[in-house]
């Protein structure tokens, strides 16, 4: 489709933190994407507010807590509409151990075990994100698509995003 690619909300714009050291480089296009939840903030965030608030407290959480350079997530999905911009489209993340450097990994802040993302928050990754990424050359055309928990000792993304995720094209 010829579609518009999302909105994504730059880091000037959520009050990021600068990246701690010297970030590194991806090589595109990525082969592979990895889905997770945030589980804390549990609750969806539906104002640009929450969602702003949720990725600072995120980013402290990784850069104070865990000693990360910077936010895991490439990606985090509001549900307020928005995508907001993690470590982005260039740069090696920390979201998925042995991974963070074959693919995106896109969080959606709340806890999805047992309920599911609004349906317009599933279609923003789904049918926005994912067919942008590989039209604009940054993921494969023939990605996998996979769960957070098939690639550590996690219940990352919840059974309920995991069941879903399960429907999507590139899922192995």
């Amino acid at each position: 489709s010829t579609a518009e690619c999302p909105a994504i909300v730059p880091r000037c714009m959520w009050g990021a933190r600068p990246y701690r050291g010297t970030p590194k480089p991806l090589t595109l296009p990525l082969s592979s994407v990895y889905i997770h939840h945030t589980f804390i903030p549990s609750a969806p965030c539906r104002t640009f507010a929450a969602c702003a608030r949720a990725m600072r407290a995120m980013q402290r959480f990784h850069q104070d807590t865990r000693g990360w350079d910077d936010i895991g997530y490439s990606f985090v999905v509001g549900s307020d509409g928005y995508l907001y911009q993690g470590r982005g489209w260039r740069w090696v993340g920390a979201h998925t151990k042995g991974y963070n450097s074959k693919g995106y990994g896109i969080g959606y802040v709340g806890d999805f075990s047992t309920t599911l993302p609004d349906p317009d928050t599933i279609a923003l990754v789904r049918d926005g994100f994912l067919p942008c990424a590989v039209r604009t050359g940054r993921l494969h055309h023939s990605y996998t698509l996979h769960g957070h928990r098939q690639m550590g000792h996690t219940d990352c993304p919840g059974n309920s995003l995991f069941r879903e995720i399960e429907t999507w094209h590139g899922f192995e």
